[in-house]
């Protein structure tokens, strides 16, 4: 009896010391407004994030259908890396244009396109961001290497599509941006 009273005691004690403790763990996760959200899980967060648009949460996500993390329940898919790869990249992250380039060249979860691993390398190759310093190298050397491989036609097309893709991320017209199938 005194050991149920003992246990009965400790939880409402702890349960007083998470009450105590919930305004500032809700303010840790204080969203746009007034309205705060509590995630139960780390991949509930990413989610939401990445629901309100967040570049740097599609690009994680991308990251994680790409290549899953080990014990992770994730499975390989391609198709939905790149649809996330997309939305990151027509919200000017970098990296994510870059992977765009690689998918649409190896023709991994879309259908192989070279004037889209143009394009998207095009503008990995001149996007500004300090933190792709080397994403952005390693799409000017593709782009010079697409340039000297492709005729004239293929290279207006791809200059075309570089045009619609600037305007789309300039202008955050994301949803006339559609992955190609």
């Amino acid at each position: 009896m005194l050991r149920t009273e003992y246990i009965r005691l400790l939880f409402v004690a702890l349960l007083s010391l998470l009450m105590v403790c919930q305004p500032t763990h809700a303010a840790r996760h204080k969203e746009k407004g007034n309205q705060s959200n509590i995630y139960l899980t780390e991949w509930a967060r990413l989610k939401h994030q990445a629901e309100l648009g967040d570049p740097d949460a599609l690009f994680i996500l991308g990251n994680y259908y790409f290549k899953p993390p080990k014990g992770s329940s994730f499975r390989q898919d391609l198709e939905q890396s790149a649809e996330y790869y997309f939305e990151a990249s027509i919200r000017g992250h970098a990296s994510a244009q870059y992977n765009m380039g690689v998918m649409f060249h190896q023709g991994l979860g879309v259908k192989q396109n070279d004037i889209e691993a143009y394009a998207w390398f095009k503008i990995a190759s001149g996007n500004k961001s300090p933190v792709a310093k080397h994403t952005t190298q390693e799409s000017v050397r593709a782009v010079k290497i697409f340039e000297s491989q492709m005729d004239k036609k293929m290279l207006a097309s791809g200059t075309d599509k570089v045009s619609f893709y600037k305007k789309v991320i300039t202008e955050k017209r994301y949803r006339q941006a559609k992955i190609p199938k």
